[in-house]
């Protein structure tokens, strides 16, 4: 009896393996059935569409998209390959007029899957298709997020791209955020909510130190040379991170209004705060400062050294004073460093 009984269950279980394992290859038949339907699809439809995307006038596309049993991934597929090839696609007209037709009612219902990789896929989606028409229910989603997870940051940033500064007021409410993800607000919101945006960061209303700093970084790396006043003034803040963030900006904007602004950083005992100063001095080629930054050639820090070399460089006459500096320096550790962008200097002109 119990030899017969354990032959019924290895009976039992290879048949339920292969039960198992037809199931899956009928599943991934038709997966893949599915998928070539999709394909042969797309392709079918690929010169309609850029018919349509160059003159709205031939619909032939709407037409056929909207009779397409696999209307959805096709027109996603459609939309995202044109958004990312075509300058200005994120705010073509048609690209959003197509994707509220036929998708707004589909991802309000992504948004709300269990499914992790399915509503990020969803939020990226409304980004790159610029949809408004869902920005009510993103909002909501927002205010109902209680952690800066990856989900919440990317709906910090799809929000932004669809204009909605309340996207700063939601990530000050946590401390830790990075500045990297205010840089993405900035850069998603039209310019004229970014730059009310940014003169608020400027002016610390409300109190926000990380936006601040992200503010300053942003208007360096985008080249606002308006702020450039704005800049030079927290030069004189009395806080060293944000000096730093100054500095980094004006190296960045590559203009400086009166290079005595400069003067107190050569001697500052902040070493990042001297090394800026040197690359902004080469980088603005402000040869009043050459004996300073001959000085510093023989700072203690490797990399105030380093940038007091890079600056001197790009002086007309950087050769020479570099061939003299690895000569007659006092210090050994400066000559070694002059010695070292002299024979670059020779190498790159060989």
């Amino acid at each position: 009896m119990s030899l017969y009984f354990y032959w019924i269950l290895s009976v039992s279980l290879l048949l339920g393996q292969l039960v198992l394992l037809l199931v899956l290859a009928l599943r991934k038949q038709k997966l893949a059935a599915k998928e070539g339907a999709i394909v042969e699809q797309y392709h079918a439809l690929t010169d309609s569409f850029s018919s349509y995307m160059m003159d709205s006038a031939d619909d032939r596309f709407v037409q056929e998209i909207r009779s397409n049993p696999h209307k959805t991934v096709v027109l996603e597929r459609l939309l995202n390959g044109y958004v990312s090839v075509t300058k200005g696609g994120v705010h073509s007209p048609l690209v959003a007029t197509l994707s509220e037709d036929f998708l707004s009612a589909h991802y309000a219902k992504q948004l709300k899957r269990k499914t992790w990789a399915v509503r990020m896929n969803t939020l990226y989606f409304i980004e790159d298709f610029h949809m408004e028409s869902l920005k009510p229910l993103l909002k909501e989603k927002l205010r109902k997020s209680s952690q800066l997870d990856q989900e919440t940051q990317q709906l910090i940033r799809t929000l932004a791209s669809l204009n909605e500064p309340e996207t700063l007021s939601v990530l000050a409410q946590y401390p830790d955020a990075p500045a990297r993800l205010y840089i993405d607000v900035f850069k998603r919101l039209e310019e004229p909510t970014r730059l009310e945006e940014l003169d608020a960061a400027l002016r610390n209303e409300p109190a926000n130190k990380a936006r601040k700093h992200a503010a300053i970084s942003y208007i360096g790396m985008a080249g606002l040379i308006a702020f450039l006043p704005r800049i030079e003034d927290e030069l004189a803040t009395q806080e060293g991170e944000l000096r730093i963030q100054a500095l980094k900006a004006i190296l960045h904007l590559q203009y400086l209004s009166d290079p005595r602004l400069l003067l107190p950083f050569f001697q500052s005992a902040s070493w990042p705060e001297r090394m800026y100063a040197s690359r902004i001095a080469g980088r603005l080629q402000l040869s009043r400062f050459k004996e300073v930054l001959s000085d510093l050639l023989g700072d203690s820090v490797w990399w105030v050294r380093y940038s007091a070399a890079e600056a001197l460089v790009q002086f007309s006459d950087g050769d020479i004073l570099l061939a003299h500096l690895s000569a007659n320096h006092p210090d050994r550790y400066a000559r070694d460093m002059a010695d070292q962008w002299k024979s670059s200097l020779l190498g790159s002109e060989a």
